[in-house]
């Protein structure tokens, strides 16, 4: 079976001068209105090489050792706003990254939680830099920058949630993939942490090919596989993988979820694709599946 990727380790060297930011970047209007950057073909080129090769990569390095930081009482929940996300885009993009963790460090001893950073702010804040991306509001290295810093950020706060609170017991085994087509991996890089803190035994394969997913299902035990999809390949072709999944599972009673940006706005868009459920974001996941756990063990 060709190696996905996971086994493998490296020291990190960073590809951008994280103390000094990036002085090659304009002074303003970094998301600018009108479109920017390569020609159309090249930008789809490019932003695959980002999100195939660059991208997994940081998400499979060593985790870098975060410090633990136990926030301060508050007796008013934080409240991260649209404005808040889009200005720490822009921090993350234009500013050094020592700028970024200072931010955040600054809003854990506020009060913000480990939970509430890595979905308020880090998943928050990549959707944002999509979205611009899309529009042509932002430039390759825009983006390029800010996903990579996003994936260090993650690696330095992802510890500090995982250990708290310790789980009791082991839940079950898990399978996190995006669905063979899809590009978009940071979001799954979430649901990972998030899996991990509850207590599963956690495998990945962040950009599987369609036969490497199924050898998974069909050799290894798997209580639950998640799929993500952002939208990139189309709603049927979704629902083959599903029902493949089902088809060829060593676990024939396997729960399936689906989650990622087609599902944000209609999770039950999930079960009419043949999964058990569908979930709008990394906590949402967790809950369900702990949810239909606990109804299983009702007595009828």
């Amino acid at each position: 079976m060709p190696d996905s990727g996971r086994g493998l380790s490296a020291v990190r060297a960073p590809f951008f001068d994280d103390q000094n930011g990036l002085p090659e970047l304009p002074d303003a209007g970094w998301c600018p209105l009108e479109p920017t950057g390569p020609a159309p073909s090249l930008r789809m080129d490019l932003a695959r090489t980002i999100e195939t090769e660059i991208i997994p990569r940081l998400m499979l390095a060593h985790r870098g050792p975060g410090a633990v930081r136990e926030p301060l009482p508050v007796a008013v929940p934080m409240v991260i706003t649209d404005g808040d996300v889009a200005d720490f885009a822009e921090m993350i993009v234009r500013k050094p990254l020592s700028a970024a963790r200072a931010h955040l460090d600054g809003l854990r001893d506020r009060g913000l939680t480990a939970e509430a950073l890595i979905t308020s702010m880090l998943s928050a804040t990549a959707r944002h830099l999509g979205v611009l991306w899309e529009q042509d509001r932002c430039t390759f290295v825009d983006v390029t920058v800010g996903l990579s810093r996003l994936q260090q950020l993650l690696r330095v706060y992802g510890p500090a949630f995982e250990i708290s609170p310790a789980p009791e017991v082991e839940r079950g085994r898990v399978l996190l993939a995006v669905v063979p087509g899809e590009q978009h991996t940071f979001g799954l890089a979430v649901v990972e942490e998030f899996f991990r803190r509850a207590g599963w035994h956690v495998q990945s394969e962040f950009l599987p090919s369609k036969p490497i997913l199924l050898e998974h299902v069909r050799t290894e035990w798997f209580d639950l596989v998640g799929l993500s999809a952002s939208g990139e390949v189309a709603a049927a072709n979704v629902a083959a993988v599903v029902k493949a999944v089902r088809a060829c599972a060593l676990n024939k009673k396997l729960h399936i979820m689906l989650g990622g940006n087609l599902f944000v706005a209609d999770p039950a868009l999930a079960v009419s694709l043949g999964a058990d459920f569908g979930a709008r974001d990394a906590a949402e996941a967790v809950n369900r599946v702990d949810w239909m756990l606990e109804t299983k063990k009702m007595p009828c």
